[in-house]
């Protein structure tokens, strides 16, 4: 191989290309480089008399702040919200930036300055709705009438839903949370998967509270995107005998995707004390329910409203007021039972156990105990709350005609809880409810038995499909079911024996008020449910209020349930089978057990931590295992409790 120097191998015109090339690569490097920065946004926002001739003195806010509210040390501004941090222009320093979504009644999105008037900040005295924006009259203090939901700026501003594509280019970019969002988009929470499986109100399983996904994206393996789907749309539109546009559907999914969750909604945390700009690594139990954004945001829309749980209470409970759950008392939050699961962020784990911190009751409990077959929330749950009766039938959605509004806003309280046996013939308690959807074209029959909507146990949720009716004054023909949900919150003193077993029949009292906005005036009612030996059953259904309804309705379209009273029925034994004479010998046993444990802890000095433990330990016990009840008081009396 001959031997030279370089520059007789390399021509001069493939240097000068090369530097052309090199030039190119560092000029655009530079460029990026010199780009990436926030300087002007922070110029801008930290000048006080500048925002106040803008009328934004609400966007007042320095480095130094964000960087401390939001515990994440030399942030920019870009990091999360995109823009142009060069540009000392506003309308191009804001092109491409993220802010705030603020959705109004219509469906629609709403300038910041007549959607949310001030700073983001807390206010009021309810605290569910906290965040929402208010106006002051007269010197009370009112929410905007025309804004429905406040969204974080993860949200894809078309549809609603997280956006995993915003989230990459934020959250999950290279040097901030790029693992965490792939395991997210992984995770069941994060695909939206289980409401997305539902494609009309018959597949792949029976009808749902929430209805279909009207128009949403295909259950995902892998969430990569966000946007509309219309598969679902033209098959339920078959289904009907009244028309369903694409438009229509488009409302429908909307206000769907404004309940479920992306990163900011579990991570990002304003408050007046802690600061706008406020994160937390784990979220408390408000920020599960919403953190102050309304009753349909996360988990007040599922837990609160569906399934009638509670776990904060007060004002983060349906109707307002609950009792919250014992363990919220205690300062446990979500998350501490419900951690994180083998798939990484946001896969939480849907079955939590008691034996973590109650191992002597679940060890008596686990036994050869006489409630073995039981779940804790059995006897621990005494009253559920939420929707009463949910019709589907003819309204508006975002203000506009829709044969699918929700009319589920008949709130009340359902107690005792009735009981029933999941998939693996454990004893657990529910909420069930009566439901209906107009204008159905086909014959649907009855399912036959209770249907869990998760065989293999992912949940312990069911249904029974009651069929179609027709001949009623409007909108036949109208689709039957009863939604029948586990609950598993508030958890606090067990019911007493009797609850149980005075009867074989189980018998539940409904009283509720109905308080939707299309429809009707405000009126209120009641009807009790019976589960017995002859099967489920909702009896009595009355309006106790006279029922006002508003022109252009009609009562089939929000309250069918007057011509249907006695239609919900569900096949099958929910009887509570009782040995008379076991029961009598048991109960004897545990009302002399509670009296001495009653004498025991009145002779407990106050400041007796010791004492105090010991015989949390022993009533735990006794109380969850009858037969050996008077040998670990035994023990306890002579001071040898293991």
């Amino acid at each position: 191989m001959p031997v030279g120097r370089l520059s007789d191998k390399i021509s001069p015109w493939l240097i000068a290309l090369l530097v052309v090339q090199l030039t190119v690569v560092l000029s655009f490097l530079g460029y990026r480089a010199w780009n990436n920065t926030s300087v002007e946004c922070v110029r801008c926002h930290a000048d006080k008399k500048k925002l106040e001739k803008l009328n934004a003195s609400w966007a007042y806010v320095k480095q130094e702040d964000v960087e401390k509210e939001s515990h994440h040390p030399y942030i920019q501004c870009r990091d999360c919200h995109l823009g142009n941090g060069r540009a000392k222009d506003k309308e191009k320093a804001h092109r491409g930036m993220l802010k705030m979504l603020i959705v109004g009644t219509n469906g629609n999105l709403i300038p910041r300055q007549s959607g949310y008037p001030g700073p983001l900040r807390e206010s009021g005295d309810d605290e569910m709705f906290a965040l929402m924006p208010k106006v002051r009259v007269d010197g009370e203090l009112y929410m905007l009438d025309y804004v429905r939901n406040i969204l974080w700026h993860d949200r894809d501003t078309r549809t609603f839903g997280f956006d995993p594509e915003i989230a990459a280019k934020t959250c999950g970019k290279s040097g901030c949370h790029p693992e965490e969002l792939k395991q997210f988009k992984h995770t069941i929470m994060g695909r939206n998967y289980r409401q997305r499986t539902m494609r009309t109100w018959l597949k792949p399983y029976g009808p749902h509270n929430c209805g279909p996904s009207f128009a949403d994206l295909p259950p995902p393996e892998v969430l990569t995107r966000a946007g509309f789907d219309y598969r679902n749309t033209e098959e339920i539109a078959r289904e009907l005998n009244t028309g369903f546009t694409k438009e229509q559907a488009e409302a429908k999914q909307k206000f769907c995707n404004v309940c479920h969750a992306g990163c900011l909604d579990c991570h990002y945390k304003p408050s007046n004390k802690k600061g706008r700009h406020n994160f937390v690594r784990k979220p408390d139990a408000k920020s599960c329910s919403g953190n102050g954004r309304g009753a349909s945001t996360c988990h007040p829309g599922a837990m609160v409203s569906r399934r009638g749980e509670t776990y904060i209470g007060g004002d983060y409970s349906i109707p307002q007021g609950m009792a919250p759950d014992v363990h919220y008392k205690k300062g446990i939050q979500c998350i501490d039972c419900h951690p994180t699961g083998e798939k990484g962020m946001g896969d939480m784990e849907r079955n939590a156990s008691c034996q973590d911190c109650h191992i002597d009751a679940e060890d008596a409990h686990s036994e050869d105990s006489l409630h073995k077959d039981m779940d804790c929330a059995t006897c621990h749950i005494s009253k559920l709350g939420g929707y009463q009766i949910t019709i589907w039938g003819p309204g508006t959605v975002g203000e506009k005609p829709n044969p699918f509004h929700k009319y589920s806003l008949y709130y009340g309280v359902q107690s005792p809880p009735i009981l029933m046996k999941d998939q693996k013939g454990i004893w657990m308690p529910v909420k069930v409810w009566p439901h209906s959807v107009g204008n159905i074209k086909v014959d649907v029959k009855p399912s036959g038995s209770v249907r869990f909507r998760w065989p293999k146990g992912e949940t312990r949720d069911a249904y029974y499909i009651v069929g179609t009716f027709d001949n009623l004054p409007g909108n036949n023909k109208h689709l039957l079911w009863v939604e029948i949900e586990q609950a598993a919150h508030p958890l606090g003193k067990a019911r007493e024996c009797e609850s149980c077993h005075a009867s074989e029949s189980q018998v539940a009292k409904s009283v509720w008020e109905f308080n939707d906005y299309d429809g009707a005036d405000t009126f209120r009612g009641r009807h009790r449910i019976i589960a017995d030996s002859n099967g489920l059953r909702f009896v009595d259904m009355e309006n106790t209020t006279p029922i006002k309804v508003y022109p252009g309705y009609k009562l089939t379209d929000f309250a069918s349930w007057i011509y249907l009273k006695d239609k919900w029925i569900v096949p099958g034994d929910f009887s509570i089978r009782t040995d008379r004479a076991k029961y009598r010998r048991y109960l004897a046993i545990y009302n002399k057990i509670k009296e001495e444990l009653a004498n025991i802890e009145k002779k407990i000095p106050p400041d007796d931590k010791k004492k105090k433990r010991r015989f949390k330990e022993l009533k735990e016990r006794v109380v969850h295992d009858l037969d050996r009840a008077e040998e670990f008081l035994k023990q306890y009396r002579g001071n040898t409790v293991q």
